[in-house]
C-alpha cells in the first residue's frame, strides 16, 4: 500500500443506484457516468486509514479471514475477492 498511487474520481450521484438486497453494497450506474474534473491524487493510504481509525492487518492468507468473516454477524462484501482467488 505504501507506494500504490491512488487517485479519486469524482462523480455525480445521480444516475447511480444501489445494488444489493437487503443492504446495498455497492452503486451502480446502467449509463456512462463522466467525471466532473480529472482524478485527483488520494495521498498516503497509511496514513489515511490511520486518521480515519481503520485497522490494517497484515495477513498470510485471505482464505482463513473470509471463512472468519462469513462465519460472523458482520455484513460483508466480497466483490472483488475473485481477484484473489477466492469465492
Amino acid at each position: 500500500m505504501a507506494p500504490a498511487r491512488l487517485y479519486a474520481y469524482r462523480l455525480l450521484a445521480e444516475g447511480f443506484r444501489p445494488l444489493g438486497e437487503p443492504e446495498p453494497y455497492a452503486w451502480v450506474a446502467s449509463e456512462t457516468v463522466r467525471p466532473l474534473a480529472p482524478p485527483e491524487p488520494v495521498g498516503d493510504l497509511i496514513a489515511l486509514h490511520a486518521d480515519a481509525d481503520i485497522e490494517l492487518r497484515l495477513v498470510p492468507s485471505l482464505v482463513r479471514l473470509w471463512a472468519e468473516v462469513t462465519a460472523s454477524s458482520l455484513r460483508f462484501s466480497g466483490i472483488r475477492l475473485h481477484n484473489a482467488g477466492i469465492g
